[in-house]
């Protein structure tokens, strides 16, 4: 699967994690906010839209998800 095979959300997630070893939810909607984020997150700014993509990155094999403390932490699955 290629980024562009992905909705922008789901690549602004990506993107955002490649930078960062492990985030919670709300980091990356804070990172999101950004004007570095700001083409690609064009509606991540919202939780729902954005637990839909992070989750369907982990259904990919993606991304990975804990319960931490703070909440949900998300990180890259690197090769």
């Amino acid at each position: 699967m290629t980024m562009s095979d992905l909705s922008k959300n789901a690549q602004c997630v990506l993107r955002i994690l490649e930078s960062s070893e492990s985030l919670t939810t709300t980091e990356i909607l804070e990172l999101a906010h950004t004007d570095e984020y700001a083409e690609l997150c064009t509606d991540c700014a919202g939780g729902d839209a954005f637990v839909a993509a992070a989750n369907l990155l982990v259904e990919k094999g993606m991304i990975t998800k804990r319960f931490g403390k703070g909440g949900y932490h998300w990180q890259l699955v690197r090769d």
